[in-house]
């Protein structure tokens, strides 16, 4: 039986790839990147590859690089958000945003550069030639126009409209659950075995769970975070369409649709069941 690290040396073993992959350089373009990269997270999307991987039976260490990737995808899409084009965000993780420190093209383009870098991540990973192959179409899938950058289209177009119910979930479905099913998609494709509906259920529900108290906290003060920046944004999120207590019924019969499905999974998900119950109570 794999035997999952436990979350403080999984972190610093990401932590510590991450740092290694875009090592510090004196030139512009990887100053910026690791500024956004390396900024304190809680490397959801990485830890749920891993955990994954190890549900099959493998050492989730081997879809350390593709988790990896993930991340670099999740961070320019971060950059990418908070540019004035976008949201128009001074803050991220406590921190000033990118392009507030590096400027507008800067960030632009470091976002550009960890878009395309984990490609190359994926491709020189240490696995089988078709697992890559596999990962890169899955990560260029999901995050792509059918995934997190149509999700995002919607978010911009539907701003200062109303939105109906099929909108919001192809919306949400996008931005959030799209990079989360290919977190799980590749962990399940490092260790050897093709991803199943099952676990893209999974991941289409808990990134909606995610999304869904997102839209709740945003509502609310939280240090570093410009707070209420939907609602300053026009944007259209669970909270404008269902109210406040609908949204938290809606949550609350996620998590248990996600509990019930991650017990089919090989040895009841092990560390995934219990990375997913922290995710959905700690976000």
């Amino acid at each position: 039986m794999i035997i999952f690290p436990s979350e403080s040396q999984t972190l610093h073993t990401i932590e510590q790839r991450l740092r290694e992959l875009i090592p510090a350089r004196d030139e512009t373009i990887f100053e910026a990147a690791r500024y956004s990269l390396l900024s304190k997270g809680k490397r959801i999307r990485p830890m749920l590859t891993l955990a994954t991987a190890a549900v099959f039976g493998v050492d989730p260490l081997t879809a350390l690089d593709p988790a990896c990737a993930i991340e670099m995808i999740h961070a320019y899409s971060l950059i990418h958000d908070d540019l004035p084009c976008m949201d128009n965000d001074d803050l991220r993780r406590g921190k000033p945003t990118l392009h507030k420190v590096y400027g507008d093209a800067i960030a632009l383009l470091a976002g550009d550069y960890l878009l395309t870098f984990a490609f190359e991540v994926v491709a020189n990973a240490n696995l089988g030639r078709e697992q890559r192959v596999q990962m890169i179409k899955t990560i260029a899938n999901r995050s792509g126009a059918p995934g997190m950058i149509g999700g995002q289209v919607i978010d911009m177009e539907q701003a200062g409209k109303e939105i109906d119910e099929e909108t919001l979930l192809q919306m949400h479905e996008g931005k959030t659950s799209a990079l989360f099913i290919a977190c799980l998609e590749c962990g399940s494709l490092a260790a050897g075995y093709p991803p199943t509906p099952l676990l893209q259920s999974i991941g289409r529900e808990l990134g909606l769970a995610y999304q869904f108290q997102n839209d709740l906290l945003d509502t609310t003060v939280i240090p570093g975070k410009n707070a209420g920046g939907d609602a300053a944004n026009q944007k259209q999120t669970a909270i404008t369409l269902y109210g406040a207590a609908l949204v938290k019924e809606k949550v609350q019969s996620l998590k248990h649709s996600i509990q019930e499905k991650i017990k089919q999974l090989p040895n009841q998900g092990s560390q995934l069941a219990a990375l997913v119950r922290q995710i959905l109570e700690g976000s």
